[in-house]
C-alpha cells in the first residue's frame, strides 16, 4: 500500500511538471508578452472535482485491496485442499 502511494505521488508530481511545461509552451506559442492570467475561479467547482477524484481513488484502492484478499483466499483454499 505504501509503495502504491509513493508511486502515485511520483506520477502526480510528474503530471504537475508536464502541465506547467505545457502552459509555458502555450504562452510562448501565442507570442503575447502580456497575458492576463489572474481570473476568477469557482472554488466550489474545484472542491467538487477534488472530492470526486478522491472518491474515485478511494474506490480504486478498495477494489485493489478486496481483489488481493480474495485472490489470497482462493489460493489458500486450493492449497489447503
Amino acid at each position: 500500500m505504501k509503495i502504491f502511494l509513493c508511486l502515485n505521488g511520483i506520477c502526480m508530481s510528474y503530471n504537475i511538471q508536464t502541465r506547467a511545461s505545457n502552459i509555458e509552451i502555450s504562452s510562448q506559442l501565442t507570442g503575447d508578452d502580456n497575458i492576463d492570467t489572474p481570473q476568477k475561479v469557482n472554488i466550489d467547482a474545484l472542491k467538487s472535482k477534488i472530492l470526486k477524484h478522491e472518491k474515485r481513488e478511494n474506490f480504486k484502492n478498495k477494489v485493489i485491496l478486496v481483489s488481493i484478499l480474495f485472490g489470497l483466499g482462493v489460493a489458500g483454499y486450493f492449497v489447503s485442499s
